[in-house]
């Protein structure tokens, strides 16, 4: 083996023994903290809370690709078929920075020679029944209609020793994709990532300050669960505001 054979081979080891690595691959560049953090998680349930444009897809698309190269079958859920295919494109184009060969590819589906199936549907769970999963990615989670009925659908699916990974900019308190950070369940690995946390999106930041309600930045860019997903105040200080029995704070 010549050395520049030796060095190719040593990274392609590395990458394999090493998830943030073959991250780094993917992306040609160095993860944001966060998104070690989340590619490193062995929990069985992970919820990212993410502002956008922060790389969620990355991490989804690295996490797909992942379970691919052990031969699993990972089901992904999106609010829409357009969310679908830009899924199934990202881990298409990880794909091609590994030496596996894709044996069968649609605008939903990845089939590939280790065995391994990556399945994207759009959240219904009139469509998702009938699947057997290692992995399941449920992305902008806090958007999908009837979310209740869609998660109750697809727990069964996965494997005993599956995992699933929630994923989401937040939409209000009154879904399920909020009680994973409002309700204390064991098990769950829970990150929360600001836009103002990431230094290479101040700029963007900066603008969208200017540019949006004070509702809105707090929602996309500071990923506040606010009560409604529209409202300013928390239900919870409206209604004490107005609540007789308690009685005003005088500072």
């Amino acid at each position: 083996m010549s050395f520049d054979g030796f060095t190719t081979w040593l990274s392609d080891l590395e990458r394999r023994l090493d998830p943030v690595a073959q991250m780094a691959h993917f992306l040609d560049g160095t993860p944001d903290p966060w998104q070690a953090e989340a590619i490193m998680s062995n929990a069985p349930t992970l919820a990212l809370r993410v502002c956008r444009q922060a790389g969620k897809s990355e991490v989804l698309g690295t996490l797909g690709v992942q379970e691919l190269q052990r031969g699993g079958t990972t089901i992904a859920l999106c609010p829409a078929e357009r969310q679908v295919r830009e899924l199934v494109r990202k881990v298409s184009f990880n794909l091609r920075k590994t030496d596996l060969i894709v044996e069968r590819v649609t605008q939903q589906e990845i089939e590939v020679n280790s065995g391994g199936r990556f399945i994207a549907l759009p959240a219904s769970s009139a469509t998702i029944r009938g699947y057997t999963a290692d992995l399941l990615l449920v992305d902008e989670m806090a958007y999908i209609p009837n979310d209740e009925e869609v998660i109750t659908a697809i727990l069964p699916m996965l494997k005993d020793n599956g995992r699933i990974v929630y994923a989401s900019t937040p939409a209000g308190k009154n879904n399920m994709f909020a009680e994973l950070f409002t309700d204390p369940r064991p098990k769950v690995h829970r990150i929360i990532v600001k836009g103002t946390d990431i230094p290479r999106l101040a700029a963007r930041c900066a603008r969208l300050k200017e540019q949006l309600s004070a509702t809105r930045y707090r929602q996309e860019v500071l990923v506040e669960m606010l009560s409604d997903g529209l409202s300013y105040f928390d239900l919870d200080v409206i209604e004490n505001a107005i609540n007789p029995d308690v009685e005003a704070m005088i500072l």
